[in-house]
């Protein structure tokens, strides 16, 4: 008896090739999966980074003496520019303003804002854009 061709067994050319289709589109997903994790990665480094930059200048600024120049109501600077392993490169600025209650102004107590901004563009998910980290402190001074 002559064999029928349904009988034979395996794919055909049409189900292989659905087949590869099928898994391309899957491992696009996914690299396109990892490569917002390598971003999303590196913005939390950078994000890191200058979070612990900024609180690193902030308690420079705690334990700078009372009669420090600095301390001057008004007062604004550049504290430097600081590179960062694996953060980026970041300026860090500074303003000292004297703290008011109810519209006067407290005795030799004064308010730090110590920002942190990321020199160069960090590409994200959203697009590029510089990182800026603010932290306030309050310091008595003479």
């Amino acid at each position: 008896m002559p064999a029928s061709k349904k009988m034979q067994a395996g794919f055909t050319l049409i189900e292989l090739l659905i087949a590869i289709v099928i898994l391309a589109v899957g491992l696009l997903g996914l690299v396109q999966l990892q490569m917002t994790a390598i971003k999303t990665n590196s913005q939390s480094m950078t994000s890191t980074a200058s979070k612990a930059l900024a609180q690193k200048v902030v308690e420079e600024f705690a334990a700078l003496p009372p009669d420090d120049p600095r301390f001057v109501d008004g007062e604004t600077g550049t504290w430097g520019t600081y590179t960062e392993q694996g953060g980026g490169t970041y300026e860090v600025t500074y303003s000292v303003a004297q703290v008011q209650a109810n519209g006067n102004d407290v005795s030799q107590l004064f308010n730090v804002t110590v920002t942190v901004t990321s020199t160069t563009e960090l590409m994200g998910i959203l697009g590029n854009k510089q990182r800026v980290v603010t932290i306030n402190t309050l310091k008595r001074a003479i």
